[in-house]
């Protein structure tokens, strides 16, 4: 209950954060940021989530940008390198200017736009006035009806008595934009500057006056392009904005709503500017997108060229540097180092195209939309996912939301906040799969607490897959049952210390074990020297008698390898060490399995018939001198890929049903030659046997007896199958068991 609590509470506040940054970035120039220069890491905090979106937006816009999609209407007539090296250095006379303006009369320009100050007058020493020149250059362009000629003043948001006007220049009046006004609603108050103001020789020639304010976001990029400047509570048009008006001869309008928004009112649509009169900029692009001519080119044409008419009549003609030296380069979202007059001609291109964005609700509501479903989908995609799923889906969810947007949404005019709607999602799906991933180990420390000192890694990890945590109780199922026991062990104590004994144990149950762990075996416990454990349980194993048989084998050949290892080492070891020998007793049926004990105290064990049984046959392959003794339930699903020999059929102390025993000699096809004729062999001792022909057993005994001699040399003197046999028929020839005798030996102990 209270992981869930942490996982909703998580996920509640990655949403909520990311709807926060999606909205401070939406409103964040809007926002009074520069009230904050004295709280520099609130400022930057309060930053971030603008900066991340505007460089993400800035990406996504750039991948639909078409260096193929040139606007014809708008030409840049480039003051470039080549310009002034042609022209002379910079700034160039008046008399310049005006040869210009009556070449680009004579190629028929409607609209000359300069985005140039001709704040200073120009003085000389002959009569003739340059300024008075450039009036009247402008003068007879502007007397051909639609022509205009564009001017730039400079706008700032503080007052300055040495740098700003005190009263508004009279000729601005005559370009004061129709506003429509709601109670006392008003934009961000501007000032113009009084340095860079053109000349009244120029002015008086009726020129446009449109006004240049830039400002770079937080990350020092220009995104914005000012529209509309308040000046003395009256409203006034941007360069840009007027290039257009002039062009179009449509008069823009502009609406201030009740919350401070303003919308322009156009004959293109209806574009949306801030509190400070700005825009954010839509680029159609740059140097490829609009056709271009040097000034030096465009004087020295001759008049009425036909190139040049082709290219500029009837269009606007934006005059602006891109010479390096003219320090007029700007930081933009499409090109590090960006001549300035291509924001006025990317403005110009929005005004005529109506390329506008859409309001700032519009794009609120679509980017907490876009946060809710995208993160919503992730977190019910986890709840019945996979891993690799919930993976994939994370990805497929972004990347589909990341195309959606540069295919539709951008193009669209929606300034979607996406980089908080990808975060809330990737942020989610990490903090799900952090729980997940936390979740599961603790369920694994619990497995590995419960299970860990008795079954293998392997079947942690198969157990907490299946989902079955351990409890209280116990599970019945088809199961392996498998005791060993040291033979002889208790005269170990008598020839070691009890250190010696400690470490020797160690040895040997440590080897044993790993070779019980690695096939997927559960130890049950350890009684000593002896190891019990069992196969098929806690998970099921279809091949669990199996896994128990190559497991006997197994121990049997580390065993040996361990003997040779104790005889390397000399005197540390007495000679019984040396000639360690061990048997196993293995038995599958029906066996209960669990946790059995208090519920403060549990201890994973086995119980049942099946169970006693295989103990009984480790302890009585003693009497037959062998080393793993295998039930007929055993061998029944087994025979096929194991060698076995029929051992007895016998009756347990405590039983009455009798079952068939087996020797395991070997794996199929592994089996030496040699054991495999003594299994034949003693297959037919023992049909004769309890077909009560003594005489011809033993003549069979006594052959297997000298492949035993040979399979154990160092065991000679001891019992083995074929002794025993040979003994118990010498034994009924002298008292013959009774007629209805059915061949089962009863066991007299444990």
């Amino acid at each position: 209950m209270i992981g869930r609590i942490i996982h909703i509470l998580g996920i509640f506040l990655i949403i909520s954060f990311s709807a926060l940054c999606i909205l401070i970035a939406i409103q964040q120039r809007d926002l009074p940021i520069e009230n904050l220069n004295d709280r520099p890491i609130l400022k930057a905090i309060v930053s971030l989530p603008s900066t991340f979106e505007d460089r993400f937006y800035d990406y996504r816009m750039r991948q639909k940008l078409d260096p193929k999609k040139v606007d014809k209407r708008i030409i840049l007539a480039k003051m470039d390198d080549a310009s002034i090296k042609s022209i002379g250095r910079w700034p160039w006379t008046r008399t310049v200017w005006s040869k210009f303006i009556r070449k680009m009369n004579s190629f028929g320009a409607k609209i000359i736009a300069f985005d140039v100050f001709f704040s200073e007058e120009e003085k000389v020493c002959n009569a003739v006035s340059p300024d008075l020149d450039l009036a009247a250059a402008i003068s007879e362009f502007q007397a051909i009806e639609g022509n205009k000629i564009l001017l730039s003043y400079s706008t700032q948001t503080y007052s300055d008595d040495n740098e700003t006007f005190s009263e508004t220049p009279e000729a601005m009046y005559n370009f004061v934009m129709d506003t429509k006004q709601d109670a006392d609603i008003n934009l961000n108050r501007d000032y113009v500057a009084k340095t860079v103001y053109p000349v009244s020789a120029l002015i008086d020639a009726d020129v446009g006056l449109g006004h240049i304010q830039a400002n770079t976001d937080l990350d020092g990029i220009f995104r914005h392009y000012k529209l509309v400047a308040n000046i003395d509570e009256l409203y006034f048009p941007a360069f840009a904005l007027l290039a257009y008006q002039y062009y179009s001869g449509d008069k823009p309008k502009l609406n201030l709503l009740m919350r401070g928004d303003a919308t322009l009112q156009l004959a293109s649509g209806n574009m949306n500017v801030n509190t400070h009169g700005e825009t954010k900029v839509r680029w159609l692009g740059a140097e490829t997108n609009f056709p271009d001519v040097a000034v030096a080119d465009i004087l020295a044409a001759p008049d009425n060229d036909h190139k040049m008419r082709t290219l500029l009549a009837g269009n606007i003609v934006f005059v602006g540097a891109t010479a390096f030296g003219l320090s007029d380069l700007r930081h933009s979202p499409v090109a590090p180092m960006l001549p300035g007059v291509y924001f006025h001609m990317n403005i110009t291109n929005m005004l005529l195209d109506g390329h506008f964005f859409k309001s700032k609700d519009e794009s609120t509501k679509l980017s907490w939309l876009i946060l809710l479903v995208g993160t919503g989908l992730m977190i019910l995609i986890q709840l019945w996912g996979h891993a690799i799923v919930d993976l994939l889906c994370v990805a497929g969810i972004s990347i589909g939301l990341y195309l959606y947007d540069i295919n539709q949404l951008t193009p669209g005019g929606y300034e979607i906040k996406l980089a908080f709607c990808l975060f809330s999602i990737v942020a989610c799906y990490s903090w799900t799969t952090f729980l997940n991933f936390y979740s599961a180990n603790k369920d694994k420390r619990f497995l590995k607490s419960a299970f860990g000192n008795y079954i293998s890694p392997e079947l942690i990890d198969r157990m907490y897959k299946t989902g079955e945590p351990p409890k209280l109780g116990g599970d019945v199922g088809i199961r392996t049952a498998y005791f060993t026991d040291i033979q002889g062990f208790s005269s170990f104590s008598e020839k070691l210390s009890a250190t010696k004994l400690v470490e020797l144990l160690n040895e040997y149950l440590t080897r044993m074990t790993d070779i019980l762990l690695a096939e997927g075996g559960t130890l049950d416990k350890y009684e000593g020297d002896a190891i019990i454990a069992f196969f098929g349980a806690p998970l099921p194993l279809e091949d669990h008698a199996h896994r128990a048989l190559r497991v006997a084998l197994k121990m049997q050949i580390a065993l040996k390898e361990l003997r040779q290892k104790w005889r390397s080492e000399g005197d540390k070891w007495p000679t019984i060490v040396h000639n360690m020998r061990m048997r196993i007793g293995i038995n599958s049926g029906e066996i209960v399995t669990g946790n059995m004990g208090s519920a403060s105290r549990m201890n994973y064990t086995m119980m049942g018939d099946s169970v006693n049984l295989a103990a009984r046959l480790e302890s009585s392959a003693k009497q037959y001198g062998i080393f793993i003794q295998v039930a007929h339930y055993t061998q029944q699903i087994t025979s096929a890929a194991f060698d076995m020999r029929e051992l007895d059929t016998i009756r347990v102390v405590g039983k009455t049903e009798p079952i068939t025993t087996y020797e395991l000699l070997g794996e199929a096809g592994q089996t030496p030659a040699m054991l495999m004729e003594l299994k034949h062999l003693f297959k037919q001792g023992i049909d004769l046997y309890k077909k009560m022909d003594w005489d011809r057993a033993i003549e069979i005994f006594q052959k297997t007896l000298e492949i035993e001699h040979k399979r154990e040399p160092e065991l000679i003197d001891k019992a083995n199958p074929s002794s025993i046999y040979i003994e118990r028929c010498e034994e009924f020839k002298k008292t013959p068991p009774p007629a209805n005798w059915d061949g089962v030996y009863n066991l007299t102990s444990k």
